[in-house]
């Protein structure tokens, strides 16, 4: 049976009346059908997890076939019910599918996929039909359509981008499938008499615009000294342990950590902590611009998608799209970004073969993410195995469940965190403007003075031409003068230099010849650009100023 002619098949076909799934993987899923109370759990052995059926009178295994079989969930249709779950196994991916009519259950390759999530059953007649769900065959997860009746997986989306959720709805004139991306909304149909799922409609997210960045007073250096922490629990500081009350402790978390680590070496540094436990990336992707709205703060701190590796709602491919999303949404506000992999854990999802495998791709692929957006990195994975091996890791994760990192833990991330974040040049010199007298034996160039923490002085070069920048002046103040005019020309570049001698990039080159402005010129707020540059001469050494600005 083709598509089509399952389609026109389906005159009364609904969607099973009520769903059961697992709020956290592997725990209880617990549902009624017929009258009698069921429930599903996973149970984890060395070689892998198989699902289990409880009527509360006996067990049946329903997913033995090996490798891991995780995520059930039930769908319940009159008298009978339906579970389905995802299957792993040799890096494919397969679906659980159990019938309580016939107490049978099996699971089916999805030849090509090495990733599903999502699965729902559509059922005609309370005969399963078909299977929406997500799946990944390539670099993003799209929305693909099991055929039972002839075994066929049809990708029905086909974006070059990853859906992160649908629903499906059972419409008289076919299966209608909305789907969500962080770039829009779709909704897809499979009709009675078409020839396959048709696209019917696609429109844009409604992203909010960032407003524009303004350059912070010169009184005030504070937002070129603020970071802002962005992730999920861990970011916001759950620690739970036996010699801590409670389990919220912000003061002890990485961001606060690396405000202290900053002032002994950097200066003055100041957190915005924007963790919300028990987030996934998606979650964060949609809530990340409205969150950085209100910030004024020159770096991002990304630590985020602990909480992606262990349930299966997306691909890592999905989880990577999210974080580039965060990303570029810092960027977009011309923060320096920071990010990091996820830790080790040491609580049951820890021991699980698909956890670690998640944790080991999502982690390498965070490390080619960085590379390839030029942004800083950090390995808080790497550093935690290194730590006093074989098991001095676990030492750096809380006493009580183990998912997030201890105080101590904690602290190595903002070492790491604050090493990066003072190892960036500093911003580069802006406003370089002539703001010289009519006095025709001096020219006096000045520049907005720089705001980091950090910043220790400028280099200035010149010479007697644009390619000829041979000399070099230090001064500690944002301004330089050049004597013996008006006989001599200067061609300079200005860069700035922090305490540990980083530098940023020069900016353009200027050239000493052109008008000296008079005090009605500067009050009227003009800047002195090079003009038509002069036959070059050699000049005098410019002069220096000393002392912090």
């Amino acid at each position: 049976m083709t598509a089509r002619s399952l389609a026109r098949g389906l005159l009364f076909f609904a969607l099973t009346t009520a769903a059961f799934s697992q709020v956290e993987p592997w725990d209880p899923v617990s549902f009624t059908s017929g009258g009698k109370t069921y429930r599903l759990v996973v149970r984890c052995v060395p070689s892998g997890s198989y699902v289990v059926l409880s009527d509360g009178e006996r067990e049946s295994v329903l997913g033995g076939a090996g490798g891991d079989n995780l995520f059930p969930t039930a769908q319940v249709s009159g008298a009978g019910f339906h579970v389905l779950w995802v299957n792993y196994q040799n890096g494919r991916a397969g679906l659980g599918l159990y019938e309580s009519g016939t107490r049978t259950s099996r699971v089916i390759p999805l030849d090509g996929l090495k990733f599903a999530g999502s699965p729902v059953l559509v059922s005609r007649a309370e005969r399963p039909i078909g299977v929406v769900l997500l799946g990944n065959a390539s670099d993003n997860d799209d929305i693909f359509f099991l055929d039972l009746g002839q075994n066929r997986l049809v990708n029905v989306s086909r974006t070059s981008w990853s859906e992160k959720k649908f629903t499906v709805e059972a419409l008289p004139e076919g299966i209608l499938v909305r789907t969500e991306t962080l770039k829009d909304r779709a909704r897809y149909l499979l009709e009675f008499d078409g020839e396959g799922f048709r696209l019917l409609g696609r429109e844009p997210r409604r992203v909010p615009v960032p407003r524009a960045k303004t350059s912070p007073d010169e009184e005030d250096c504070r937002p070129a000294n603020t970071y802002a922490a962005f992730g999920d629990s861990i970011t916001f500081g759950i620690i739970r342990m036996n010699n801590l009350e409670g389990e919220e402790h912000p003061e002890l978390a990485y961001p606060q950590r690396v405000k202290e680590i900053l002032s002994t070496s950097y200066g003055p540094a100041y957190p915005i902590n924007l963790g919300v436990p028990g987030q996934q990336t998606y979650q964060g992707a949609l809530r990340v611009r409205q969150d950085l709205e209100g910030v004024d703060g020159l770096y991002f701190l990304l630590l985020m998608g602990t909480n992606d590796c262990i349930h299966g709602y997306f691909s890592v491919d999905s989880s990577i799209e999210n974080l580039a999303f965060i990303l570029d949404a810092a960027g977009e506000k011309g923060m320096r970004a920071i990010i990091s992999t996820i830790p080790p854990r040491k609580d049951r999802f820890g021991k699980s073969l698909f956890v670690l495998k998640n944790i080991a791709e999502y982690n390498l692929a965070i490390a080619a993410l960085a590379a390839s957006k030029g942004i800083g990195y950090i390995d808080t994975h790497g550093v935690f195995m290194a730590t006093n091996p074989p098991d001095g890791w676990k030492f750096l994760l809380e006493d009580i469940g183990g998912n997030h990192p201890s105080p101590a833990g904690q602290t190595i991330i903002a070492s790491m965190f604050a090493n990066v974040l003072a190892a960036f040049p500093p911003l580069d010199p802006i406003h370089v403007k002539d703001v010289s007298t009519v006095a025709p034996t001096v020219r006096r160039f000045l520049w907005d003075p720089g705001c980091e923490s950090d910043l220790f002085c400028y280099r200035v070069e010149y010479g007697p031409a644009p390619n000829a920048l041979s000399e070099v002046a230090v001064t500690n103040v944002s301004t330089i003068v050049f004597p013996g005019f008006p006989s001599h020309e200067v061609y300079f570049r200005v860069q700035a230099v922090d305490a540990a001698g980083h530098r940023s990039d020069f900016t353009r080159i200027y050239t000493t010849a052109e008008k000296p402005r008079t005090r009605n010129d500067r009050r009227a707020g003009e800047s002195g650009g090079p003009s038509s540059p002069a036959p070059p001469r050699a000049g005098d050494k410019p002069e220096t100023g000393s002392g912090r600005h």
